[in-house]
């Protein structure tokens, strides 16, 4: 059976990692959502393809630490 305490941090990692960390950047940074452009997936590697290093670096960053957060 599954804790409280451990059902509770499934769902914050879960709503963690769930933050589009570069839909975010995009839009409030560049005014434009990635999603349109490239790819069009959410992502820092198409992050990095529409709006260059210095938006993708971050989002990158950002994404590994949601995936080191909970570990």
């Amino acid at each position: 059976m599954i804790s409280y305490s451990n059902l509770t941090l499934i769902l914050m990692a879960y709503m963690l990692g769930s933050v589009p960390s570069a839909v975010w950047v995009g839009k409030m940074l560049y005014g434009i959502d990635v999603r349109d452009y490239g790819s069009g997936n959410a992502g820092a590697t198409n992050t990095f393809r529409v709006l260059g290093k210095k938006a993708g670096l971050p989002v990158l960053i950002m994404d590994i630490l949601k995936g080191f957060l909970f570990f």
